[in-house]
Parts: structure tokens; C-alpha cells; sequence
């Protein structure tokens, strides 16, 4: 959209190179990358001009409503991350709770119950504590104590406290060590004695997470663990308490211990492939895409002599169109997750692999708590039931319970908020080198896809971690507004297996480009949208992904938004995070040829001066340890002296705000409000009066 272009907050340029391995680049406002009190005052001033930007739209009070109610059941985060599924424990269920009566908290509260949803007593009540929030919970056994992750002040670095649950009181043991919640959860010896967790070494230069021991009412740990997995690390215990597995974020089971001597040894190592499951009996039964991109259930004897060789495997599944994702054993049976063209489905098998059942789930959507590669790694819970939360892009999360052999799915809290009229489906377009890529089309009330509507992609397209067809949360908004709403299954992400990661992972990365700009042009090509009323956002890796987008192609869009991203991929060599992030996903940046090809997609050396760059809105988290606002400030500085453009390129960095998972109810209220805000501005959209969705009690 042409308009003046806007006073910016002024930005001098230094001259300074950026070298890695011999190339240099120029990085002409490294300064803004530190965080002094001049990086400061013109992030202020950035921030004010935003603020200023959005304040004068009539309906911003409108909007938030709306956004309000699409974020009933959570923080109003846009990502993925829900709350956990309720814990059982000791004859007694352990949640998160959000009840909305009477109205819905600022933060979830930790509540115990004879149900898995109901009335309860609450433990501890975050929001009567200043900035604090509960990110993971972990109940003993015993079910006498509840082991919950504390964050504080937005940021996702938490505290692990003790609370006694019958009490509520906090039990004097102290632990130093800060965990990365809700990625990792510790997990408890059965006698519920002690437990093992995950925590963060921040003066690590590879930004390692390590394995601790704790014995209630002993002193803190000291040394961690020896095992060398460092990047999230999980911790699995036998439900007989004879055995203990680590994994790590990206799954394989590579030590064992006995247990109660903790004697760790080497269990399956050396394997560039995902190994996730469960510890049963004498044997670990596994997920695993190792010869099989889609999944195959396998047996991995403990006491094989070479349990790393993928031939002394026992196969119990073999791979099928289906992917599998994550097996968890409950009773005697195998529950696998997974889905068929990127919607959620659930089999059950018993332990020889013998296929029983599919679990009836309640529609066509997604398992928003299985997206993560290392998901499952957390006890069921429950020795009888799967109880899990389900939703689909038009209907939020509910929670239900399957009884094994049942064939019936009981409802245990329904959705909360629908969008009613709505419609969602399964389309494929095709990419640059011929390979068709689904997405899901999400159209408003009366919509049929044959008039142009405002569109927004949502995606996220890294990691092997699906961008499931799940609720979208406050961007349920934008759909309630009558825009049409894309999720996309794009290559780099784990929607259709690891094969399809890997074919958009490191030197293949720019495939999950070019899927993206192939959702974007099919539904111009289909009558959806127009290249004038389309836009891109995406979170972490989805708002590289934005950015990206914004420089590679920016003849697509209207609007982009980038939420919490690295955009510059070339400077992350400086950053611990950066550089784990970065080499994991788009390439080495100590190899000069990766370096050349990544100078190809990083924003900050994309920009060009003569380019008519789209309207463009960043946020960051000022507390953000993985993301932090430094290297946005320099690539928003640099998009912003770009002289072929006057739509608007606006900063907006939240103090207190870490990745978004620590974040207070109506603060991500807030942030989706501004970036939605911005969007609709963009796209002459405006909120309904009657916000546009459904909401039940």
C-alpha cells in the first residue's frame, strides 16, 4: 500500500564488516545489535512510533475484544504451545487451569482433582504472585508432591519449586539450576524419592541444557548427570523403577542406567534419525524414520550388544502411508499418534505390534500437544486412559479422554470457542521444483473461495516440527473479520514425516521457501486472494521465515509480520543460540560455501535500496534469550533507509516479554492485538462489533 512515508526514528550507519570464514559483509548498524542505552532510546522511540501508528485506528477496542475471545482457552500466543494435558497421579489429576468463572485468569493455576476437569483445590495461584507463571508441572507419583517449572518476569528461564500437595505449601528444598520450560520436564523416581530435570548451562557457548539428579529434602546437585546430550535433554523412568533413558529435544535414547545406582552407558548413539518412545520392561519401544520417513514402530532389546546397529532391531510396525509421530504405553497397549495428509489420527496396537484399533478422534485437526518431536517422552499419565486435547482450525482445544477398546471418545471439557460458519479444507499447490505441498484453508462465514478475500499464510516450515491444523488462536480474529486464513504443511516442517523436513532442512532450506511462495501464488491463481490483499506471519522460525519473505519476494505481498525472529543469520555466529539455532536448520557457519548460500536468505543482507519493500511489522520479546531484539533492531534500521519504499516498516519490542511461552494472558492479548491491528490497516479489513466467534462456557 503507497502512502508518505513515515519519520523514522534516526539510525546512523558505522563502518564495520561482518566476517565469518574469510567473507565479509557489511554491517553498517552493528551497534544496535548491543544493548546500550543509545540501542535503547531509539528502541523506545521505535516503540512509540508504533504505538502512535496503530493507536489512531478506530477499531483497535473492537479488535482486542475479539481477540479476547478467541484466546479463551490460553495466553493468546500464537504458536503452538497449549498447556499440558492433565496429570494423574496418586489416585488424584493434576492441571493448569483457566476456568473462566469469573473471568479467565491471567495466568493458569495449579490445581488438583479427583477428575481430569471439574471442580478442584488449587495448590498455588500464580496470579496472586506478581509477574509469575507455571510452564510444566510434574506430580510425584505418590501424587503427595507437585514439582512445577516457575518463570518470571516473561522470561522462559524458570525456577523449579516443590509445593506439598496436600497444603499447598512450598517444601524447603532449593534448586539453583534455572529450567527451559515447557520444552522439558522432569521425571520422577516411581517411589516419588526424587527426580531427575533438565536445566540451562547460560555460560555455555553451545547453549547446553543438562541432566541433574534431585532427592527431595537433600541439598541441590552440583554436577550434572554423565550423559553428553546437551541440547534439551529428557530424562524417561520405568514405571518399575529398574531403568532410566535419556533422549534428547531431537530424539534418540543414546544412554541407559540402571536404577537405583544411576550407572549410565551408552545405549543407541551414532544415528542421524529420531528414536522416540518408551521404556517396556526389558525392551524400549519406538517411533522411529530411521529407513522410514513416515515412521515405523520398533523393539530395542536393552541388554542387545549393539543396540546403536539399526539390524538388531525388532520391527513391530512397519512404515505405511500414514506417518507415525509418538507411541506411548498405556496398560498393556501401544497408543501411536500420528496423522494421514497432515490431520491428527490415533491407533492403538498391542505390544507385539498388532494393530486393534483407530481411536475415534472428534473431528479433522490436530493433537496440539504431539507437534514436538520429543512430545511423548512425558508419561501418560493415567495407566488405563489416553486423555488428550484435540482441535481443529475452527474450534479450539478441547479435552477428552479414550478409554482402550471403548470405541468411544468421552468429552471432558468441550471447546470453548468456535468459529461459526467457518469452513476449513485440504488444498495442494505446487512448488518450484514440482512437489505438491498442502495447506489448509480456513474461509469465514459465507466465503466459498470464488470472491477475492483479504488472506493471511501462517506458517512455521522448520525443525522436523509440524505447523499442525490446529486452532489458530488470536488469529481466529482475522478469520472472524472475514479474511480467509492459510495454514501451511511447507518442506522443513514434520507434516508429512522426516523425509519431508529434510527436503526443506539446511541445504535444502530454500525448498521451504519456495513452498511458501507457492501457497501464496496458488491462491491467487485459484480466486482466493489478489498479491494487494495477501500477507505472511510466523513465530521463531516461522518469523525467519517472514523475514525471508519479505526480502526475497516481495512482489507477494501486502503485509508481512515477523514475530520474534533472527533476522540476521549471518550475525549469529556472535550468539550462542543463534549459532545452535542456524547451524541445526539452515546451514554451517563455519563452512564458507553454507556461508555464501545462507548470505542468499538472511534478511539483513537481502535489503536493497532500490527495492518497493511490503508494509512490514516485527515484534520481539525484550527478554528473549533465544530471539533476542538486538539483530532486529539492525535489520529493521536497514529495511526502514531502504529508499524504493514508503509503506511502513514498524518495530515493536515488549518489555518482560520473552519467546511468547511465558507471556500473561493479556499481554499476548495485546500483542496479537497490535500485529492484527497492523494487518487490517493494511488490508481495509474491520472487526465485527459482535467479534465474529462463538464462545461457551
Amino acid at each position: 500500500m503507497a502512502g508518505e512515508r513515515l519519520d523514522y526514528p534516526a539510525a546512523r550507519t558505522v563502518n564495520v564488516q561482518d566476517t565469518v570464514m574469510d567473507i565479509s559483509f557489511p554491517d553498517p548498524y552493528r551497534w544496535l545489535e548491543e544493548d546500550s542505552d543509545e540501542a535503547e532510546a531509539w528502541q523506545r522511540a521505535q516503540n512509540s512510533l508504533t504505538d502512535a501508528f496503530l493507536g489512531g485506528w478506530p477499531h483497535l477496542a473492537t479488535l482486542r475484544a475479539s481477540v479476547d475471545q478467541c484466546v479463551a482457552d490460553g495466553t493468546g500466543s500464537p504458536n503452538w504451545m497449549v498447556d499440558p494435558a492433565p496429570r494423574f497421579a496418586g489416585g488424584r489429576w493434576f492441571r493448569l487451569d483457566r476456568t473462566p468463572e469469573p473471568n479467565f485468569p491471567e495466568r493458569a493455576v495449579l490445581v488438583v482433582s479427583d477428575a481430569p476437569d471439574g471442580p478442584g483445590r488449587v495448590l498455588y495461584d500464580p496470579n496472586d504472585d506478581g509477574t509469575r507463571q507455571i510452564s510444566w508441572l510434574a506430580p510425584s507419583p505418590d501424587g503427595r508432591i507437585a514439582a512445577l517449572g516457575v518463570c518470571e518476569d516473561g522470561s522462559e528461564l524458570g525456577e523449579i519449586w516443590l509445593l506439598d500437595a496436600e497444603t499447598g505449601d512450598r517444601l524447603p528444598d532449593r534448586i539453583p539450576q534455572r529450567t527451559m520450560g515447557p520444552l522439558v520436564t522432569p521425571q520422577w523416581l516411581p517411589d516419588s524419592s526424587g527426580f531427575f530435570y533438565t536445566a540451562g548451562d547460560m555460560s555455555s557457548e553451545s547453549f547446553a541444557f543438562r541432566v541433574y539428579f534431585h532427592t527431595v529434602g537433600g541439598p541441590p546437585a552440583t554436577e550434572p548427570e554423565p550423559v553428553d546430550v546437551v541440547h534439551g535433554a529428557t530424562v524417561q523412568v520405568s514405571t518399575d523403577g529398574k531403568r532410566a533413558v535419556v533422549s534428547g529435544v531431537w530424539p534418540l535414547p543414546q544412554y541407559v542406567c540402571d536404577l537405583p545406582r544411576r550407572a549410565w552407558r551408552p545405549f543407541v548413539q551414532g544415528l542421524d534419525s529420531s528414536v522416540a518412545g518408551s521404556i517396556d520392561g526389558d525392551r524400549y519401544v519406538a517411533v522411529t524414520d530411521h529407513g522410514a520417513p513416515r515412521g515405523r514402530i520398533v523393539a530395542i532389546p536393552f541388554d542387545e550388544p549393539a543396540p546403536s546397529d539399526p539390524a538388531t532391531w525388532r520391527e513391530l510396525v512397519p512404515e505405511s502411508g500414514r506417518v507415525l509421530s509418538h507411541v506411548r504405553l498405556i496398560g498393556d497397549r501401544l497408543v501411536v499418534t500420528g496423522s494421514v495428509d497432515t490431520e491428527a489420527r490415533a491407533w492403538v496396537f498391542d505390544r507385539n505390534g498388532r494393530e486393534l484399533e483407530e481411536v475415534p478422534l472428534p473431528g479433522r485437526g490436530a493433537l496440539p500437544l504431539d507437534v514436538l518431536p520429543n512430545a511423548a517422552l512425558t508419561p501418560a499419565g493415567h495407566p488405563d486412559e489416553f486423555v488428550f486435547s484435540f482441535s481443529t482450525p475452527i474450534s479450539s482445544p478441547g479435552l477428552y479422554r479414550y478409554r482402550l477398546g471403548s470405541g468411544q471418545v468421552d468429552t471432558l471439557r468441550a471447546p470453548r470457542v468456535h468459529l461459526p460458519g467457518a469452513t476449513s479444507s485440504l488444498r495442494w499447490a505446487q512448488s518450484a521444483d514440482g512437489t505438491r505441498v498442502p495447506y489448509h484453508l480456513v474461509l469465514p462465514d459465507g466465503a466459498d473461495g470464488t470472491r477475492p478475500l483479504p488472506a493471511l499464510i501462517t506458517a512455521y516450515g522448520g525443525g522436523r516440527v509440524a505447523w499442525p491444523a490446529q486452532f489458530p488462536g488470536p488469529v481466529a480474529a482475522f478469520v472472524a473479520a472475514g479474511g480467509a486464513l492459510v495454514i501451511s504443511h511447507q518442506r522443513g516442517g514434520g507434516d508429512l514425516g522426516s523425509g519431508w523436513a529434510d527436503a526443506g532442512r539446511v541445504r535444502n532450506k530454500q525448498n521451504s521457501f519456495d513452498d511458501l511462495y507457492a501457497i501464496a501464488e496458488h491462491l491467487v491463481l485459484t480466486g482466493v486472494t489478489t498479491s494487494e490483499r495477501l500477507a505472511v506471519t510466523g513465530w521463531s522460525n516461522g518469523g525467519i521465515m517472514a523475514g525471508i519473505a519479505f526480502a526475497q519476494r516481495p512482489d507477494l505481498w501486502a503485509a508481512v509480520v515477523s514475530q520474534c525472529p533472527i533476522l540476521d543469520i549471518i550475525g549469529c555466529h556472535r550468539h550462542p543460540y543463534g549459532r545452535f539455532a542456524i547451524n541445526a536448520e539452515y546451514g554451517d557457519l563455519g563452512d564458507p560455501d553454507d556461508i555464501a548460500r545462507l548470505a542468499g536468505m538472511s534478511p539483513y543482507q537481502l535489503i536493497e535500496d532500490d527495492v518497493a519493500y511490503p508494509s512490514l511489522y516485527v515484534h520481539a520479546g525484550g527478554a528473549d534469550v533465544a530471539c533476542p531484539p538486538g539483530p532486529t533492531r539492525k535489520f529493521i534500521a536497514r529495511a526502514q533507509a531502504a529508499a524504493g519504499t514508503t509503506a511502513p516498516v514498524l518495530l515493536r519490542v515488549w518489555d518482560g516479554v520473552g519467546h511468547g511461552t511465558a507471556t500473561s494472558r493479556s499481554e499476548g492479548v495485546t500483542q496479537a492485538t497490535h500485529w492484527l491491528a497492523f494487518l487490517m490497516q493494511r488490508l481495509n479489513m474491520v472487526p465485527r462489533e459482535d467479534g465474529g466467534v462463538r464462545a461457551t462456557g
